[in-house]
């Protein structure tokens, strides 16, 4: 249900996509692409992680307070980050190459504070599973990033109108869901205090340790990619980047995020009643996932540069050519990403940490070692080094998997 709501909200940004590339230029594109990098990389330590434990505790009340926590971290650091980008601006242009950006810094912590609830309350959705209730909010996101650009872009040009549509998809949603917790749940909220908050930070402690550690270097390696390519080559070969990332990689990678909640729910739910059954669950959804992602991936790879050229415009040909080369990847990317849910559940985050430190070492050596020759060879350097380490982390998640049976058969001695 998750999936198939995300799949058509994200056909409406898809629908979208030819007339942005006429109101917009490949450099808006590229301040885009600068603006959601900064934003995803604060955004994955802004809640120290623990609302990624909001499903595991069988009591409600211990999870209430875990949303409770999550929120009350997000609001403290978002303080922290308006501060620190108040400092800094002029820093951050300068390192990121992208002078454009700097009037619009002033959009980050509202987007960050909008994401942060939502992401919250979005978990605890899901462990009441109300899926409908989250895909309605995906498909008013999608809408709301969709046609916001598009009004403001035709009523004045320039990055702007970009940059606030994505402010307005990250906030729209949390109202909603807030709504409906308290309606439904509010015997639950009712439960939440300073001591049950304090509990629970102490009793998931591993996830500011270790995940926390783990999504910001998971996020590093997702974003530096477009800020070292906004550093190396300029807005416009980052606005390309993201174009082509924005056809065949978020709407993949949203789907993926969908079909990856629940099965963190339905594996967490496994882990305690049948962990039998994890092992054939985990093959089943990656078959799914696999199935799901080919053939948009086989058709972009046959004709990613004429169509690109074809439906948005000859100045996004080479944007189409980026998205042939990234095929590959973001179709290994789908599948692998939607399934590390599973190294939560398992409490393996130091193995996650340590792959997600790998790639990120990867990522940066490749694209400085390409960064003397031509963007094209950055990017297929790129695609094909990240192909690799996702091969890897499937690996290491099914040998987790296999870990963690024998770990549960009973002693002989």
């Amino acid at each position: 249900m998750l999936a198939g709501g995300t799949a058509l909200a994200q056909a409406i940004g898809v629908l979208s996509a030819p007339v942005l590339s006429r109101l917009y230029t490949p450099d808006d594109f590229g301040v885009l692409g600068v603006y959601t990098s900064l934003f995803s990389i604060l955004l994955a330590v802004n809640s120290l992680r623990y609302e990624f434990a909001i499903s595991l505790p069988k009591d409600d009340e211990d999870a209430v307070n875990l949303l409770a926590l999550t929120l009350a971290l997000v609001a403290g650091t978002t303080i922290v980050f308006a501060i620190a980008l108040g400092l800094l601006a002029d820093q951050i242009v300068s390192w990121t190459n992208a002078p454009a950006l700097r009037p619009y810094l002033w959009l980050l912590p509202l987007g960050l504070l909008g994401a942060g609830f939502y992401e919250a309350l979005n978990y605890w959705t899901i462990r009441r599973q109300q899926y409908p209730r989250i895909a309605r909010t995906r498909f008013t996101q999608s809408i709301a990033g969709s046609l916001t650009p598009v009004l403001l872009g035709l009523l004045r040009p320039g990055a702007g109108g970009l940059l606030i549509g994505h402010v307005i998809s990250q906030g729209v949603g949390s109202s909603t869901l807030a709504r409906h917790a308290w309606r439904d749940d509010r015997t639950a909220l009712r439960r939440v205090t300073l001591r049950g908050m304090g509990r629970m930070a102490r009793r998931y402690y591993r996830f500011p340790l270790l995940s926390t550690g783990s999504s910001l270097l998971n996020s590093l390696g997702l974003n530096l990619p477009r800020l070292l390519l906004s550093l190396f080559y300029g807005t416009s070969v980052t606005g390309w980047f993201l174009f082509g990332q924005r056809i065949i990689a978020l709407p993949m990678a949203l789907v993926g995020a969908s079909v990856g909640q629940v099965f963190l729910g339905t594996i967490a739910q496994l882990k305690n009643d049948a962990p039998e059954r994890l092992k054939p669950f985990y093959l089943k959804t990656a078959r799914r996932l696999l199935l799901l992602g080919l053939v948009p991936s086989a058709f972009l790879m046959l004709t990613g540069a004429p169509l690109f050229a074809w439906v948005f415009g000859p100045e996004w040909e080479t944007a189409g050519l980026y998205a042939q080369i990234l095929a590959p990847m973001f179709l290994v990317q789908f599948v692998v990403s939607s399934l590390s849910q599973i190294m939560i559940v398992l409490e393996r985050q130091s193995v996650q940490l340590v792959w997600d430190f790998a790639r990120l070492v990867l990522t940066v050596g490749l694209l400085w070692l390409a960064s003397r020759y031509d963007s094209t060879l950055a990017v297929l350097l790129y695609s094909a080094g990240m192909t690799i380490a996702y091969l890897v982390l499937l690996g290491l998640q099914w040998h987790a998997l296999g870990q963690f049976a024998i770990e549960r058969q009973p002693s002989h001695e």
